[in-house]
């Protein structure tokens, strides 16, 4: 029952997609957003099916359109957080000290 109201919602938020997609509604890395983690839903209740050649299929889409919306701008504020992150990092030396 499950695994078919999960199916059942990744078709309808798909088409959905899509369909936004192709009228204007939403861009392209919008839609690819969308796309790559609604496809990642499919990947894990494929796999928890036991549908080995759909979550091969969904798992590749996903990676495409995790690329296209990673290089596309939309994760553009997730570099700019990392990089933050990576600047507040200072490394501490763990080593005894030398007269010891």
């Amino acid at each position: 029952m499950l695994t078919t109201t999960l199916i059942i919602t990744y078709a309808c938020i798909m088409t959905a997609s899509t369909l936004a997609w192709l009228s204007g509604r939403i861009t392209t890395v919008q839609h690819g957003g969308l796309m790559a983690v609604m496809n990642t839903v499919c990947v894990l209740v494929c796999v928890f099916v036991g549908w080995t050649l759909v979550s091969l299929i969904a798992a590749a889409s996903t990676t495409l359109y995790a690329w296209l919306w990673w290089h596309g701008g939309g994760g553009d504020g997730t570099r700019r957080r990392l990089k933050s992150w990576a600047r507040r990092f200072q490394g501490v030396r763990r080593t005894a000290p030398q007269g010891a």
